[in-house]
Order: structure tokens, then C-alpha cells, then sequence
């Protein structure tokens, strides 16, 4: 009896293995080129996504990098959309740029609807964190711009924050978007620089 069971057993084991086998079979060709083609996409995007990476990393280490905002979170927690071609922080060799300009207000002192602050880095760091991602902290001084800055690079791909603290103030303001070499960034940086 004992072996009858375990003959059973064994046979219905082999049958549910073989219904698998013969339903992963019975994808059409075309459910196949399909899978195969969502696999190829998915593999080029991760790939895309890490060359982008290394870039951010190459061009944090270079002092050459810019963070354009898609978002800008206020001290408020409140979000505002944004264009990332006017509203950045940058990272030039030795000056840093920060600059806000919103499109719904006409008065602003880079003519842009906002501002645009000058300052001089100093006290760099750049740590890694567990899951391969990016803290890259300093300070900015200028006349007009005194404030701790922490740049958050995700692991394996560009997007990045950007959280300026001003040192005189609790009006912390979040810049969400993509670090980018400047050479890649394509941001109109205004005229009116205030230093």
C-alpha cells in the first residue's frame, strides 16, 4: 500500500510538471516575440538608467553638474510644478548657482519671475549609501546665499533631491528632479545673479 502511494504520488507530481511545461509551450509566436521584446526593453532601460547614473556620479566628482527641478517642495511640505531649464542648483567648478523663477509671476530679480543666488562652495562630502545610492553634502556662502546643501542621488539611475537649508532660516526648499553633467542640462540661467 505504502508503495502504491508513493508510486501515486510520484505520477501526479510528473503530470503537474508536464502541464506547466506544455502551458508555457502554448504561447503563440507571437506572445513570445512579445515577452521577448518587453525582456529587451526592460534590459535597455536598466541600462540607460545606469550609464545615467554614472554619469551623475562622474560629474558630481568633476564639481560640473547641475540638479534641474521638475518639482519644488516649500518648507510647507506644499509642491509646485516647475520647468527644470530655469529652476536648478548647479554646481560650476568653484561657484554654485541657485536659481527659482516661476512662470505665473512678471516681477522677480533675474527677470524670470524669481531669483537667482550666487555662492562659493566649501566643506564637500560625498558618501555612499547601503543601496549603492549617493549623499553628496557642502556648504554655499555668498552675500546674499548662506546655506547647508544635501544632493540625494537614487542607486541605479539620475533622479535626484536636493534640499537647500538656509542658515539663517527653517525656510527649507526641496529641488526634485535630474542631476545631469551641465554640459547635458540645457538650463537658461539668468543674467541678474545676485551674489
Amino acid at each position: 500500500m505504502k508503495r502504491t502511494t508513493t508510486i501515486l504520488a510520484l505520477i501526479i507530481a510528473f503530470m503537474g510538471v508536464c502541464g506547466v511545461a506544455s502551458a508555457q509551450s502554448a504561447q503563440t509566436p507571437k506572445q513570445q516575440a512579445r515577452a521577448q521584446a518587453r525582456a529587451a526593453k526592460k534590459a535597455a532601460m536598466q541600462e540607460a538608467n545606469q550609464e545615467a547614473f554614472q554619469k551623475a556620479e562622474t560629474a558630481i566628482e568633476e564639481k560640473n553638474w547641475v540638479l534641474t527641478a521638475n518639482t519644488l517642495y516649500g518648507p510647507d511640505g506644499n509642491s509646485y510644478v516647475v520647468s527644470g531649464m530655469t529652476n536648478f542648483i548647479q554646481f560650476d567648478g568653484n561657484t554654485v548657482y541657485l536659481q527659482l523663477a516661476f512662470n505665473d509671476v512678471v516681477n522677480g530679480p533675474n527677470g524670470l519671475g524669481g531669483i537667482t543666488l550666487e555662492g562659493s562652495p566649501s566643506g564637500m562630502q560625498m558618501t555612499t549609501t547601503k543601496n549603492g545610492g549617493i549623499i553628496y553634502d557642502f556648504d554655499v556662502n555668498g552675500m546674499t546665499l548662506n546655506a547647508d546643501v544635501q544632493i540625494t542621488v537614487n542607486a541605479g539611475n539620475n533622479y535626484a533631491t536636493g534640499t537647500v537649508y538656509p542658515a539663517f532660516s527653517s525656510n527649507n526648499l526641496t529641488f526634485s528632479g535630474y542631476l545631469v553633467p551641465t554640459s547635458e542640462s540645457g538650463i537658461y540661467r539668468s543674467g541678474f545673479v545676485t551674489p
